[in-house]
């Protein structure tokens, strides 16, 4: 198996090997044996078997699978592709794994671990360490290309039996930090004498797209280990932790299908404040379940009340200029306004017909405000990109615009 450091040393990743104590074709076990296996352009790991598989096995789609060790669960193999010559050595049958990533377990715990990092956002070349709230840290490395793979090492224990639950908090910190997935894997993981416990080949989810202007950049790293164990505190509370998930996944949800749709990024961040601004209002500003309920308010009131309660100071459309045009010309605030573009969408008003620009600031506006209600959430008031800036080549760092806790 390659090691995390191949990733970012690496010009092309080689192809590597694992020995299987089973390899099974339609039920019948060929015995041991040793497995072919290479990282493809989007690093999911690519299986060859044109020395175990025949033309007939590859034709008729076979169930194939392999164990690791005797008595572990088949893991399922799935043939992509079967291209077949006279000459043994040009025929190539590839297959993927049915779940990625791939875990090999030698030791059922784990003491500390190295992994990959896939798109991250851009880092500055200097190691970056966070610490969670119960004090294990993360090591990032990044290597000297911009972009490029990092490497993460890490104290974390991690059980073979759910090896990626202990690192939800920082992969949805993680998810935060870029606006979208990075892909977490190639992990090596040691037990407490540094023999090899847990080994995952491939990722997670990835959104491997051109990241979007949010809240972070270079000029806000020095500001992520205190950010981190602010998060991590937050996520101790099972209702914050939910609550900050589904946001977060929402707000990413906006982040990737900017590009493909802009009424759908815009309907997606109001989804993630949506599930911000109830868990603000009922479990932090104490409102009861009639108040939560009560058709007379509508999210528009929510959203500023949320906003309200955190102490929200600063002018939403401060850098909004056609949405100023909006609110004059029908008399409503910007709070109003987002849900007023939402509804819009949704229903289909054919007298509806926004500009290209008006759509874009909305969509910041939203996006802008889902970042600083989580911030509100879990208690940081420091520095922040503004989003809401759209020319030129970057927004600008100003202080969280909400009142000191």
């Amino acid at each position: 198996m390659l090691t995390p450091d191949q990733f970012i040393s690496a010009s092309e990743l080689p192809a590597f090997k694992i020995d299987v104590a089973e390899f099974n074709v339609n039920g019948a076990c060929l015995g041991p044996t040793t497995l072919h296996i290479h990282y493809n352009e989007q690093f999911s790991p690519r299986i060859q078997l044109q020395e175990l598989a025949t033309f007939k096995d590859a034709f008729n789609q076979p169930t194939i699978s392999f164990k690791y060790k005797t008595g572990d669960t088949d893991q399922t193999l799935f043939i992509t592709k079967a291209n077949f010559s006279s000459n043994k050595p040009e025929t190539d049958i590839e297959a993927v794994s049915t779940r990625e990533p791939i875990l090999l377990v030698d030791k059922q715990t784990s003491s500390s671990f190295d992994a990959v990092l896939l798109n991250p956002p851009e880092f500055l070349q200097k190691p970056i360490i966070l610490t969670d709230i119960d004090g294990v840290e993360y090591t990032i490395v990044r290597a000297k290309e911009t972009n490029s793979p990092c490497v993460i090492s890490s104290n974390l224990e991690l059980r073979a039996d759910a090896p990626l639950k202990p690192l939800g908090p920082l992969i949805d910190f993680l998810t935060f930090v870029k606006g979208g997935h990075l892909g977490f894997g190639n992990l090596i993981a040691h037990d407490e004498n540094a023999v090899i416990a847990l080994r995952l080949i491939g990722f997670t989810r990835n959104d491997a797209q051109k990241r979007k202007t949010n809240w972070f950049d270079i000029g806000i790293q020095s500001q992520l280990p205190a950010i981190f164990t602010l998060f991590t505190k937050a996520l101790s509370d099972d209702l914050a932790q939910t609550a900050l998930r589904q946001t977060i996944e929402f707000y990413r949800a906006s982040n990737a299908s900017r590009d493909v749709s802009i009424e759908m990024s815009i309907i997606a961040a109001h989804s993630a404040l949506e599930a911000i601004v109830n868990f603000i209002l009922e479990y932090r500003a104490g409102w009861s379940n009639a108040l939560m309920t009560s058709r007379t308010n509508s999210f528009s009131d929510k959203l500023r009340a949320a906003c309200y309660y955190y102490g929200i100071q600063a002018d939403l459309l401060s850098e909004s200029p056609e949405l100023r045009k909006v609110v004059s010309a029908r008399n409503i605030d910007s709070y109003a306004l987002i849900s007023f573009f939402r509804n819009k969408l949704v229903h289909q008003d054919i007298k509806f017909t926004p500009t290209g620009i008006q759509l874009h600031e909305i969509w910041l506006l939203a996006q802008w405000l889902v970042e600083v209600l989580i911030f509100g959430v879990i208690g940081y008031r420091g520095k922040m990109i503004d989003r809401r800036l759209y020319q030129g080549w970057r927004g600008q760092t100003c202080q969280i615009p909400l009142k000191n806790i």
